[in-house]
C-alpha cells in the first residue's frame, strides 16, 4: 500500500526539468516523473520519517521504470498489439506496434515472385494492427484507381500487388468453403507468417497510405490494386466486384500449405488448383501471371525473372516455355530451378510442368501463339479466383 501511495503522489514534469527520471516510453512521447518534495510525506507527518520517505520514493520510481521497460521490451518481442486496460502499469507501451521481421529458411519458403522497388524497406503493414473495415460501396472508385495507378507506376510494384491478392484468394477450398479473399495476411500470427507469403509485408506496407484514405476492406483493396496493376503493366481490364469482408482475427486464418510449391510437378498443380475448382485450362491461364515479376532468393529461395521484361504484361512467359533452352541449377538456398543462360530467364518445376503434361501443353502452346486469347481467358479466370467463396454473397459490380 505504501508503494501505491508513493506512485500516486508522483507529479509529471516537463522534459526541461533537471530533476527527472524517465519512467516509460510510448510511440509518441516520453513521460517524465519526479518524487514529490520532502515536505510531502504520504506515510506520516513527522520529520523522522523524511529519510525513509525519500528512500521509498526512490525505490518506487526506479522499480516502476524497470517494470515499464521490461513490459515494453516484452511487448515488442512477442509482437503483442492488444491494448490493455487504460490506467494500468501494464498498459504502458501496449500500443507500440513495432514488429521484427525474421528471415525464413529456404526450406520453409514457397515459390513466389515480385518486382519490388530497390531499397524498399520491409516494414510491417498497418493492416496487421487494425480492426476489419467494411467497404463503403459509394467511395470514389475513380479516384482510388488514380491513386493506385500513380503509386504502382511510381514504385513499379505491379507484380507484387498481383501476388498479394493471389495469395489472399488462393487459399480457398471448395469442399468446405473455407479460405479465399478475406484479408487474412493482416495478422502476423496468422497467414502473414506462412512461408509462401514471405516478402508480402512489402506490398501491404505500400498500400497503407491508400487504405488510410478510403473506407475499404483489405481484401477488396488488395483485389482492386491487383487488377489496376495488371492494367498499368499493359494487361487486360478485369471486371471487379466489391463487398469482401475481412476476417476479424487470426483464429479464422487457414493452415499453411494451401498455395503452390515451385518445386513440384503437374500432380501438385492439379491438387492445389483442383481444391479451388479450377480446370486444366484455368491452371495454365493463372500460371500466366508469371509473365510479370521475378523470384527473390530471400523470399522464396528461388532467384530470377521468367521473362526479359518482368514489368511488361504480355504472353512472353508462354513463348519462353516453348522455346528456351533451360538448364537445371540449384540456388544458393538449395532449391532446384532452371535457367536459360543466353536470355537469363528462369523456369521452375511448376512452370515446366505446363510443357511436359500433355493437357497443360496444349493450352501453353495456344497462349504462346495468341496473346489475345490469353488476355481474354486471364481476365475471366482471375476474376473467378478473386471471387472464390463470395459468389453468392452479394458482391457489387464496380464501374472503374
Amino acid at each position: 500500500s505504501a508503494f501505491i501511495q508513493i506512485l500516486s503522489s508522483l507529479k509529471p514534469l516537463s522534459l526541461t526539468n533537471r530533476h527527472t527520471f524517465p519512467c516509460y516510453a510510448s510511440p509518441t512521447k516520453i513521460a517524465m516523473f519526479r518524487a514529490p518534495s520532502a515536505e510531502y510525506r504520504p506515510l506520516g507527518s513527522s520529520s523522522s520519517s523524511s529519510s525513509v520517505n525519500k528512500t521509498l520514493r526512490t525505490v518506487a520510481v526506479t522499480t516502476a521504470c524497470v517494470l515499464a521497460g521490461l513490459f515494453i521490451a516484452t511487448n515488442v518481442i512477442t509482437q503483442t498489439s492488444q491494448p490493455l486496460q487504460a490506467g494500468s502499469l501494464a498498459s504502458v507501451g501496449a500500443r507500440a506496434h513495432t514488429r521484427v521481421s525474421l528471415p525464413r529458411s529456404s526450406t520453409a519458403m514457397r515459390q513466389r515472385s515480385s518486382v519490388c522497388p530497390p531499397g524498399t524497406r520491409r516494414s510491417v503493414s498497418a493492416f496487421s494492427a487494425i480492426s476489419p473495415v467494411n467497404t463503403d460501396l459509394s467511395l470514389d472508385w475513380s479516384q482510388l484507381k488514380t491513386d493506385l495507378t500513380n503509386l504502382i507506376s511510381e514504385k513499379q510494384c505491379g507484380p507484387i500487388m498481383i501476388r498479394l491478392s493471389w495469395h489472399d484468394a488462393g487459399t480457398y477450398c471448395k469442399a468446405d468453403n473455407s479460405g479465399g479473399a478475406r484479408g487474412a495476411q493482416r495478422f502476423e500470427e496468422g497467414e502473414a507468417k506462412h512461408g509462401a507469403n514471405a516478402g508480402l509485408d512489402v506490398a501491404r506496407a505500400i498500400l497503407d497510405e491508400v487504405q488510410s484514405k478510403y473506407p475499404i476492406s483489405a481484401a477488396d483493396l488488395w483485389a482492386f490494386a491487383s487488377i489496376v496493376a495488371t492494367e498499368v503493366m499493359g494487361g487486360p481490364k478485369i471486371p471487379f466486384r466489391a463487398g469482401r469482408d475481412d476476417i476479424p482475427d487470426a483464429t479464422q486464418c487457414v493452415e499453411e500449405g494451401r498455395l503452390p510449391d515451385g518445386d513440384k510437378g503437374s500432380d501438385h498443380l492439379r491438387a492445389v488448383f483442383g481444391r479451388m475448382g479450377f480446370s486444366d485450362k484455368e491452371i495454365v491461364v493463372l500460371s500466366g501471371a508469371h509473365t510479370v515479376g521475378r523470384c527473390h532468393a530471400d523470399r522464396s529461395g528461388f532467384e530470377g525473372a521468367w521473362t526479359e521484361a518482368p514489368l511488361q504484361w504480355d504472353n512472353a512467359y508462354f513463348k519462353n516455355l516453348m522455346s528456351k533452352d533451360y538448364t537445371a541449377e540449384t540456388t544458393a538456398q538449395g532449391n532446384p530451378q532452371y535457367r536459360d543462360s543466353k536470355a537469363d530467364v528462369i523456369a521452375l518445376e511448376t512452370d515446366l510442368a505446363l510443357t511436359t503434361d500433355p493437357e497443360f501443353k496444349k493450352y501453353t502452346e495456344l497462349f504462346a501463339n495468341d496473346a489475345s486469347a490469353f488476355n481474354q481467358a486471364y481476365a475471366e479466370t482471375y476474376q473467378k479466383l478473386q471471387e472464390l467463396g463470395w459468389e453468392s454473397k452479394g458482391l457489387t459490380e464496380i464501374a472503374w
